[in-house]
């Protein structure tokens, strides 16, 4: 490296010994600075080089599908546009069959998605392709928490933003976006009715609009598809975590539309605005009256389920601090 050698025959041994090992990064290094040049100049030199990458790589990736190092230099490598992007999202779902949990190349797909522009709606089917094949993939259902933003939290007139689909799929870690402060406690955000009549709702950072770039909150009737949908997991599989903390970033948006009512309508007069978050409020307590009484529904058939139970008491609660609810409610959550 010192000598700068990049010859074929020190590439060739620096490959070999990658196919073996596919992590060690510091080779990975080796080969970008000696092949950079290369695939800068173009031509069927370049072409060549790109493709003897993709070979390795993959071969790699045969070795250790979930390996950062040989990922990394995938990505590096299609970064400078001498290979089919079709080709590789193909690859990527190749990958995803094989195992739908592979935050590795569900990362790299959302790479692929951003350099070919590829409209959003398609990413939503997809994830709700693999969803379907598996509900307790918690990479596809954390993709949504990613897509639906970007497709319905713009403002009005803006289009959804490819360039911030970032690469957020982590295996195991419970994204920002699905956590309002810690453990089950902490299921949703925190409720405060103590504002006066209309009373707020005090949320914690990632449980406001459900993302940083979100201008507006998720449309209820997609929220309410949504529902449906998790709700079809619950049934299959009621102690699977992955569709619980979905659905709790669901009510988080249900819960944002009173917020945002609130915010948007401060131009307004005392009366107006009143009566804009007053129906925000309303129908608040429908959806929240109606999640209560789909998880009461599915512990009269599974009474000892554990998420049914803490999410039931959960809803419970903030319909209380929202004063969404009647005397026996209340009595009953104390």
């Amino acid at each position: 490296r010192q000598l700068k050698r990049y010859d074929e025959l020190v590439m060739g041994a620096a490959a070999k010994l990658l196919r073996v090992v596919p992590e060690i990064y510091s080779i990975w290094n080796f080969r970008r600075e000696g092949l950079s040049p290369v695939l800068l100049a173009g031509g069927d030199v370049a072409n060549k080089a790109c493709e003897q990458e993709l070979v390795l790589t993959q071969a790699c990736l045969i070795e250790n599908p979930k390996s950062y190092s040989s990922w990394h230099h995938r990505k590096w490598v299609v970064s400078y546009g001498l290979c089919s992007l079709e080709a590789e999202l193909q690859l990527a779902s190749k990958a995803l069959d094989a195992d739908s949990r592979n935050f590795h190349a569900w990362n790299y797909r959302q790479f692929l998605v951003r350099r070919m522009g590829r409209p959003l709606e398609q990413e939503l089917e997809y994830s709700e392709e693999k969803i379907i094949q598996d509900f307790s993939n918690y990479s596809a259902w954390h993709y949504r928490t990613i897509l639906l933003p970007r497709l319905h939290g713009s403002a009005q007139g803006e289009q959804p933003a490819l360039s911030s689909l970032g690469d957020n799929l982590v295996e195991g870690e419970v994204s920002p976006q699905l956590v309002a402060g810690g453990g089950q406690q902490a299921m949703f955000a925190r409720v405060d009715a103590g504002s006066g009549a209309l009373g707020t709702v005090a949320y914690s950072p990632g449980l406001s609009l459900g993302s940083a770039a979100q201008k507006r909150p998720i449309p209820l009737e997609v929220l309410d598809q949504e529902y449906d949908m998790v709700h079809q997991a619950f049934a299959t599989d009621s102690k699977d975590q992955s569709p619980w903390m979905y659905y709790r970033w669901l009510v988080g948006n249900s819960l944002a539309h009173v917020q945002w009512a609130s915010e948007v309508q401060n131009d307004l007069e005392g009366e107006s605005r009143q009566e804009a978050v007053e129906h925000a409020r309303l129908i608040l307590e429908g959806v929240l009256t109606r999640e209560v009484d789909r998880l009461t529904d599915h512990l009269s058939a599974e009474p000892d389920a554990r998420w049914p139970q803490i999410t039931l008491a959960r809803l419970k609660e903030a319909q209380v601090q929202l004063g969404l609810c009647g005397q026996e409610s209340v009595e009953a959550v104390q």
